[in-house]
């Protein structure tokens, strides 16, 4: 965890870099005491977790010229997939008929859509296998009912080679527990109900929270993964805070 004089010291500092804009900035301190989720910049409002997805995406891209997360939605031969609608990259990337964005609407089937938006379930993805050779999706699956068979539809849909990047919370040093069992039907909460605030929905509930043992998942599944961590050159430069994020590849 960033120190919070170091946090404080870098927020009085002039500049740094967005890698979702691609732009010169500074990060503003919005009144919430987790950094992963603040310091959003002052151009494209990114948080700290986004700019250090997107700092992965220029990374995994750089061969082709990539700078920010800007020129990856530029590349019209990638089959982009964001699971969600909202925040800095789908404001960012825009309507382009290479990038699916999609939402989840309770009672809607994947493939249907609600007020021009395209619902999909993760678990029962409606797109064929091989639809895509990136898929983006962040803090997504903690919300995600059965993790497990959402992380297959997605290896499912990726071509061969393709990437998933995606964060979530994660706690380096413990098991996966799922806050849910699934009786007959229906999931029945065995911990104390736990939610995080959606901009869309109000509170949503946490059904996963996520140890190292998901790397072993990952692999079974056919996902080769790795888990970068901002170093204090990104935070400081990116304003990438306490941020992480999961880098898989499809075999």
């Amino acid at each position: 965890m960033a120190h919070p004089l170091r946090w404080y010291s870098w927020l009085h500092a002039k500049t740094g870099f967005c890698p979702v804009c691609g732009r010169r900035t500074r990060f503003r301190l919005a009144g919430r005491a987790d950094l992963r989720e603040n310091a959003p910049c002052l151009h494209c409002d990114s948080i700290s977790r986004t700019r250090h997805l997107a700092a992965c995406l220029v990374q995994l891209f750089a061969a082709h010229g990539v700078r920010c997360a800007r020129d990856v939605a530029d590349r019209a031969d990638l089959r982009i997939y964001y699971l969600g609608v909202r925040g800095a990259l789908p404001s960012l990337w825009g309507d382009r008929p290479h990038i699916t964005y999609s939402d989840y609407f309770e009672g809607c089937s994947s493939g249907e859509r609600r007020d021009g938006v395209l619902c999909q379930n993760v678990e029962r993805l409606s797109f064929l296998d091989g639809s895509f050779d990136l898929v983006v999706s962040e803090d997504v699956f903690e919300h995600v009912a059965d993790y497990r068979q959402g992380f297959r539809e997605i290896a499912r849909v990726l071509a061969p080679g393709g990437h998933h990047v995606f964060t979530l919370p994660f706690e380096f040093t413990a098991h996966t527990i799922s806050r849910f069992e699934k009786r007959g039907e229906e999931y029945v909460a065995v911990h104390p109900l736990y939610t995080h605030a959606d901009p869309g929905r109000g509170p949503i509930p946490v059904f996963t929270h996520f140890g190292f043992d998901l790397f072993a998942f990952l692999d079974e599944i056919g996902m080769e993964a790795s888990l970068r961590v901002a170093s204090y050159e990104e935070e400081v430069r990116l304003g990438a805070f306490n941020s992480y994020t999961f880098v898989t590849r499809k075999r």
